[in-house]
């Protein structure tokens, strides 16, 4: 079989792009309803979304540190406050 050689234009590509970013459609059903692979939309969306200077990247890669960071520290508040309230519960004066 030989591969489908068709051109989409930019709009189409940019609605698909909005689809998964702007509104969270997972790409395999953008893919399904628009009839479009699932690489060539994973393509369109890191061409549209990635940016291209080393520090456009850097930034990114901070912010998503940052983000993985607040998520951690969040977690372990939750634990402290769980493990403070077990220990009121058990260690009664």
């Amino acid at each position: 079989m030989g591969k489908n050689n068709i051109r989409y234009d930019d709009e189409f590509k940019s609605g698909a792009v909005k689809m998964v970013v702007e509104k969270g459609v997972p790409v395999s059903k953008v893919a399904k309803d628009l009839g479009v692979s699932e690489p060539a939309i994973r393509r369109w969306v890191n061409n549209k979304t990635l940016p291209k200077d080393a520090a456009a990247k850097k930034l990114l890669e901070l912010e998503a540190e940052n983000k993985k960071l607040r998520k951690e520290l969040s977690d372990a508040n939750d634990t402290v406050n769980i493990l403070k309230k077990s220990v009121a519960i058990f260690v009664k004066p």
